[in-house]
């Protein structure tokens, strides 16, 4: 009884670690890249932000819209 629980334990490990690998094989995760930037939020910041994107774009991009 005991080997077969070792079994599925061993089976599940192999398992995780095959798709871990295949995963970041894929190019969809970027492990240890050190591109993830969080911004600081603090409390002077201002998070009442406007929700238009499009007007948002325009002035970041210095147009007239």
């Amino acid at each position: 009884m005991d080997y077969e629980k070792m079994g599925i334990c061993v089976s599940m490990i192999v398992l995780v670690a095959i798709l871990g690998v295949a995963a970041v094989g894929s190019g969809e995760f970027d492990i240890g890249t050190g591109d993830l930037k969080l911004p600081q939020i603090n409390a002077g910041t201002n998070t009442n932000i406007n929700q238009d994107g499009f007007y948002d774009y325009c002035y970041r991009m210095g147009l007239d819209c």
